[in-house]
């Protein structure tokens, strides 16, 4: 004999096949695990700490992490400096990886990619420090240098999100008045040649500081 449900029974039969359904869609929809490892497949240098640092907006260890993630890849953590010859050869998956972590977790007001720009509009070219002048431009903007000195010490650096776009993360050294000059020039080279900023080929116009036109050499 068949058995007929009740229509109490028949209305929390309806919920429960509801509630499956919905909870189904939702675990089909969740993210991926924000929380896998980040290791490099050209250096298998471990990008999560970084990750880890930009996540809860600790931004002094992240600046510090990220020159000392730099000095890994390229395979001179041991020295603790780099040249430029060095700088021409860290991994575009590694600098790419960088630059999306601090753009990422700043809401894109950190990072190589928003330093670049700022660094063109100020009259540099990647790779070469054509004048002290344009470069110490390129300091105020970003933050780099008071009162018409480059800031010597790494404490007196803005670690927050009122800093100037573009202000971290700095790979210089803590004693480097000059503010490392040559070594940005080559980081914003191998930016270039990784393709993760473009920039003007040689018959294209670009703007000049003073918001002129001209070609570019």
């Amino acid at each position: 004999m068949m058995i007929t449900p009740t229509p109490l029974k028949q209305f929390l039969l309806v919920v429960m096949l509801s509630w499956v359904s919905v909870s189904s869609l939702g675990a089909q929809e969740t993210p991926p695990n924000s929380d896998r490892p980040l290791i490099s497949p050209e250096t298998q240098v471990d990008y999560t700490p970084l990750r880890n640092l930009l996540s809860t907006q600790q931004w002094f260890r992240a600046n510090e992490t990220t020159r000392e993630l730099i000095l890994k890849a390229i395979n001179r953590d041991e020295q603790g400096w780099m040249s430029r010859q060095d700088i021409a050869t860290l991994a575009c998956w590694d600098l790419k990886t960088i630059d999306s972590l601090w753009q990422e977790y700043s809401q894109k007001k950190f990072g190589f990619s928003e330093q670049f720009p700022i660094f063109i509009e100020t009259g540099n070219k990647p790779g070469r420090l054509l004048n002290s002048e344009n470069y110490d431009q390129f300091g105020n903007r970003v933050g780099w240098r008071k009162d018409n000195q480059w800031i010597t010490f790494k404490q007196n650096l803005n670690y927050s999100l009122d800093a100037p776009v573009g202000h971290l993360p700095i790979p210089r050294s803590e004693y480097e008045i000059t503010g490392g000059r040559l070594n940005y020039t080559a980081i914003t080279q191998r930016m270039v040649d990784c393709k993760i900023v473009s920039y003007p080929t040689q018959k294209s116009p670009i703007f000049t500081p003073s918001g002129n036109l001209k070609k570019s050499n």
